[in-house]
């Protein structure tokens, strides 16, 4: 018993020593469960900064490649809140290039799986995010040990990807820090989230819109959370696609995404 005390207290020391995601340091059981991994417990007055990057390039024989980069970081400061499962905050981001945001008010709600934003709430279809997301990770229950896996069906268009279906894998487990890594590989028949029935491409310094048909998209990656804060994510999506016009006929290129979030240690000014 006196071994047990020394051990738990040992823990809480090791948790609240630790920075960038000790704002969820939440107790740990004796013997961890998923959520001591996957679920966030945000703190008010605390905060998560975090730089992320998302690439969209085409390319292939008869086209020139084109490539759309999307920079941004962002520091998110936790508010009280009267619900355990509605994490209240504001953000400052800048999308350098695009976009500068200041002390905006939102919340994550519903596991994680809506955000409210300016007033309206939606569902969330982005590819990572603050937190562990169910949508994306699924509900695991009960002790996670490295390979172990589940199955996790996607049911509409995302932020990188179509509908379809994914396997989730853990890849290691850290007890003492409350850190697991999990990987996700999947695929989908389709396009990503939004319109895209038509493309602009250029060949030989012209531009030109053709229809666009998505084939079977494949993607895969890897992100490592501590109680249930990304500390890293990263994914990568390949998909081929069939264009067709008058004036270039019919040819089969590829879109490539990939997208990377990574925590920072200090808050960053947008």
């Amino acid at each position: 018993m006196a071994s047990q005390v020394r051990y738990r207290k040992a823990v809480t020391l090791l948790m609240l020593a630790s920075t960038g995601t000790a704002l969820t340091a939440a107790p740990k059981p004796i013997q961890p469960d998923a959520d001591f991994y996957l679920r966030p417990h945000p703190v008010a007055g605390q905060s998560i900064s975090d730089v992320t990057y998302r690439v969209i390039s085409l390319y292939g024989p008869g086209i020139e490649d084109s490539v759309v980069q999307i920079p941004a970081t962002g520091t998110y400061t936790f508010l009280a809140s009267d619900s355990p499962d509605i994490f209240k905050w504001t953000i400052d981001v800048r999308m350098d290039g695009d976009m500068v945001l200041k002390a905006a008010e939102g919340d994550y709600r519903n596991g994680g799986t809506t955000m409210c934003f300016k007033g309206k709430c939606n569902f969330t279809t982005d590819a990572s995010g603050p937190f562990f997301n169910p949508t994306f990770w699924g509900a695991p229950r009960g002790p996670l040990t490295a390979g172990q896996n589940w199955t996790v069906a996607l049911k509409e268009p995302w932020e990188l990807g179509p509908p379809g279906a994914q396997t989730v894998t853990v890849v290691s487990v850290d007890k003492v820090n409350g850190i697991a890594v999990l990987k996700r590989e999947g695929e989908g028949v389709g396009p990503y989230e939004g319109n895209h029935d038509s493309l602009l491409i250029k060949r030989d310094g012209k531009s030109y819109k053709v229809a666009a048909k998505y084939g079977n998209a494949h993607w895969v990656g890897q992100a490592v959370f501590q109680h249930g804060v990304v500390v890293s994510d990263e994914l990568l999506c390949n998909t081929p696609v069939e264009i067709v016009s008058p004036e270039i006929g019919t040819l089969q290129i590829q879109e490539r995404q990939y997208m990377s979030l990574l925590q920072h240690p200090d808050s960053i000014a947008s």
